[in-house]
């Protein structure tokens, strides 16, 4: 009977963690969305990644040349210290977030078609988990 009370115990807590995660994300994913403004559509991909400590998210994107885009970043923290970095497929860096106060998004517009990579994470001064969600939108 213990073990089966025991059990019960460790499922039931799993379920509060796995709902305390969605609830998480689902908020990250409606913060992000409120930057996707009259103007601009996403292009239906989510990229998401729970980050923890130091590490980083990457994640592979084109963006077609004479189309204007917005990338999107948003975490499931209280901190503004979590950072994107954009990279063309040679790895020269073309944005930093940090750069300019840590912002949510950038718009840009690139002449050609271009391979990218997106890294997301938190700044190194902290050592915190969350979830990163990021968002690109393409301008109407």
């Amino acid at each position: 009977m213990k073990i089966i009370l025991r059990f019960v115990i460790f499922i039931s807590a799993l379920s509060m963690i796995s709902l305390k995660s969605d609830a998480q994300l689902d908020s990250v994913m409606s913060e992000c969305r409120s930057f996707l403004d009259k103007n601009y559509i996403s292009d239906g991909q989510q990229y998401m990644s729970l980050i923890t400590g130091d590490q980083t998210a990457e994640f592979s994107v084109i963006f077609y040349g004479g189309n204007t885009y917005r990338i999107i970043i948003c975490g499931g923290n209280e901190t503004s210290e979590l950072m994107f970095s954009l990279y063309d497929k040679y790895r020269n860096e073309l944005f930093k977030s940090s750069d300019f106060n840590y912002t949510n998004y950038w718009d840009f517009q690139f002449e050609s078609t271009v391979e990218c990579f997106i890294e997301a994470g938190f700044s190194k001064n902290i050592n915190i988990s969350g979830f990163a969600v990021i968002l690109v939108g393409l301008k109407k």
